[in-house]
């Protein structure tokens, strides 16, 4: 059997993941992962700093115990904004990126749209800026055309630099509008957002410049082996073996600046 190709998932959710997923990703040629903040019901400001602890102090050993090398990215979800307590939440976050553990901020974003997350991912935008962070941005399902040009407006009104902002979850439809901006474009291979046979078209398409795979597993019906589908299509693909490493590993090491 030949060796998989090496592979930075740059988006998990692994407190949605048994030991065995993490160990099948790790057998099927995730060496690195991001692990990134995500939503949960009733969102308080303390439990959000339980999430962060849990996040860096339990689940980043875990993906360590079976191989994959990982890192943490902690804010405050679009669908995760506390009634109350925002500004606490915001306030603790830079001790967290301390020690080199947490090398982004995200995920952020707009779900929904509205005043309320407008001003939640702005606030973040500015603690980004202020502290010279890597942001880690989500786009959602629905009506993502719409969502992502309003993203993109707000990321350039923040003053945040360009090549230092990962907006995810991008489409066939958006992700050359993010590129050409200047952002990098997350390509994330799941059932409710991209095959992996489109996600070898767009790479075909577009090159692999600041393009970065990842699977968002452990966000409800996802694929942890989508990863691996797609990087074995893009080296069947004619595509050459640095095209394959850019997209399957290297992008994800060089954005979050992490070591190879």
């Amino acid at each position: 059997m030949a060796e998989p190709l090496p592979i930075f998932d740059a988006h998990v959710h692994p407190e949605s993941l048994s030991d065995q997923d993490l160990e099948s990703m790790r057998f099927f040629g995730v060496e690195r992962a991001l692990v990134v903040a995500h939503h949960f019901p009733e969102p308080t400001s303390k439990a959000l700093l339980r999430h962060f602890d849990d996040l860096v102090e339990r689940q980043l050993p875990r993906l360590e115990r079976v191989g994959i090398r990982a890192w943490a990215a902690l804010g405050v979800h679009p669908r995760c904004i506390p009634r109350r307590g925002l500004s606490e939440v915001l306030s603790t976050l830079p001790d967290y990126f301390q020690g080199g553990r947490v090398v982004a901020l995200g995920e952020t974003g707009l779900h929904a749209g509205g005043e309320e997350e407008e001003e939640a991912f702005l606030e973040q935008l500015a603690l980004a800026r202020r502290l010279k962070l890597r942001v880690v941005v989500h786009t959602p399902l629905a009506d993502k055309e719409r969502h992502t040009r309003r993203i993109l407006t707000l990321l350039k009104q923040s003053g945040v630099v360009p090549s230092r902002v990962l907006v995810d979850h991008a489409s066939a439809r958006t992700v050359r509008t993010i590129l050409e901006v200047g952002h990098w474009a997350g390509l994330t291979l799941h059932p409710e957002a991209l095959a992996a046979e489109r996600a070898v078209a767009l790479v075909r398409r577009l090159g692999s410049e600041r393009l970065v795979l990842n699977s968002d597993a452990g966000d409800g019906a996802g694929d942890i082996l989508g990863l691996a589908r797609v990087a074995n299509l893009l080296a069947k693909a004619n595509l050459s073996e640095r095209i394959v490493r850019r997209v399957a590993l290297d992008n994800a090491s060089r954005f979050f600046q992490v070591a190879a």
